[in-house]
Parts: structure tokens; sequence; C-alpha cells
């Protein structure tokens, strides 16, 4: 009998412990929350195009409210609603802090509405239309030709995901900002790029457009671009540079 008394202190020390565990999760969650709960300050985070007065709104938290009651999930389906937000994280900070970390789609390009034949949508580099172009936010690079699911609207996404994986691939080389000013997707035999003094480059059919702007990627950054009038990829690993006229004094 002796040798099991440890054991069975040990057994009942942790029921007891257990026991007010469960007591005290029972109370911050059931009873009225003492103020050592309540929430004081919602931080927003990695927004620029959402302001945080609309995430903290949409979010439907409020100070006052009880820290560890709050109901994350459902305010995250709601921030993710947003036609701007890719991701967004909440996450609660003792003891009275709430944080939402959003990660807003980067602008790349502008979508003309093909409904009204006025006004531009912004694509995000995933293909989804975030919002329409204004006079502060419009990305210099256009789709033309392209095509979107459903009527133009924010949250419709790109109906080709060949063209999705275009933008995406510009992105990643940094092959956004100025350097194209339009996508053409016209002829889907033979998409073209036009950029900045009349450079044309052109990519070829739609099929296998990601791994032609990888080699244009790799191109841009080996040599001066603006020493050529046109780029040529349509054969597959091997481009082909027309330099420009250079005019002799």
């Amino acid at each position: 009998m002796k040798r099991g008394e440890p054991k069975g202190r040990l057994a009942s020390q942790v029921a007891v412990t257990g026991g007010v565990l469960i007591a005290a999760t029972v109370f911050l969650l059931c009873s009225p929350w003492p103020p050592l709960f309540d929430v004081r300050e919602v931080a927003v985070s990695g927004n620029v195009h959402v302001s945080a007065e609309s995430a903290i709104r949409i979010s439907g938290f409020r100070i006052g409210d009880h820290l560890v009651r709050l109901p994350t999930r459902r305010a995250a389906r709601a921030l993710s609603s947003l036609s701007w937000v890719k991701h967004v994280s909440i996450r609660r900070s003792c003891f009275h802090r709430v944080e939402i970390a959003l990660v807003e789609r980067v602008p790349v390009a502008t979508f003309p509405d093909p409904t009204t034949g006025k006004g531009e949508w912004i694509v995000g580099e995933d293909g989804l239309l975030v919002q329409q172009t204004t006079a502060k936010l419009r990305p210099p690079l256009v789709l033309r030709g392209a095509l979107v699911k459903g009527q133009p609207a924010p949250g419709a996404r790109l109906a080709d995901r060949r063209v999705i994986a275009l933008l995406a691939a510009l992105l990643r080389h940094r092959l956004t900002e100025g350097t194209f000013t339009v996508a053409d997707f016209s002829d889907p035999t033979s998409v073209v790029l036009l950029g900045p003094d009349e450079l044309t480059v052109l990519l070829g059919p739609v099929e296998g457009l990601e791994l032609r702007i990888d080699e244009l990627g790799a191109l841009f950054s080996a040599i001066d671009v603006t020493q050529y009038r046109s780029i040529d990829l349509r054969f597959g690993g091997e481009a082909t540079l027309v330099p420009r006229k250079v005019v002799k004094r």
C-alpha cells in the first residue's frame, strides 16, 4: 500500500489541477468577463488599399468585447471576401489587444471593361479584379484581348489561367512597373508585349507563356533592352533581337 501512495497522490493532484483549469475556462467563456480580458485595441497591419477603419468594421470586433470569445474565424471569412484581400490572419495578444494581419493583392495590370467600353478594372497578380482604376491608381500594363469569367466586378477572375500565369511571371521578374504598356492576347497564337519607345516582344502562342517570360526576365538582366527595337521569343530557347537604328550625325 505504501508503494502505491505516491501514484495515488499524483493522480489526485492531476485531477485537481485539471478541474481548476476547466473551471477557469468555463468562467472566462460563460461568465461576465473580468476587465482583465476586455478588448481595448484592435490593430491592423499589411493594409495598403483597405483602410484600417474598414477592416475593423468588417471584422465586427469592438472595444469592450471579450478577448477569448472573439469570433475570429467569422471575421477572417468576412475580411477574405474583400477583393483586395488575399490572406488574413488574426491573433489575440494578452491581455487587451487583437491583431489583424492582411496580405493584399498586388495591382499588376488594367483590364478594359468589355461590357461598357468605358472604364478599366485593376487586376491582381492572381487574375482577380479588385476595383476600377482611379486617377491615383492605374497600373501601366493594359491587358488587351483577355476575357473575364462572368461580368466584370470586384472578385471576378480572368478566364484563362495562362494569362494569369503570365501576370505572375511578369511580377516575379519585376517586369510590370513601366517595363511594358500592353499585353496583347487578341491572337492566342501570337501573344505580344509592347513597351516604351515602340519596343515589341513576340511571345508566340499562349500555351507555355510562363517559360518564355522566364527567358525574357533572364534576357532583361543581361542586356540593355533600350538598344533593341524588337525581341522574338517565339521559337523557344533562342531569342532574336533586332537593334534600333543608330542615327549618324
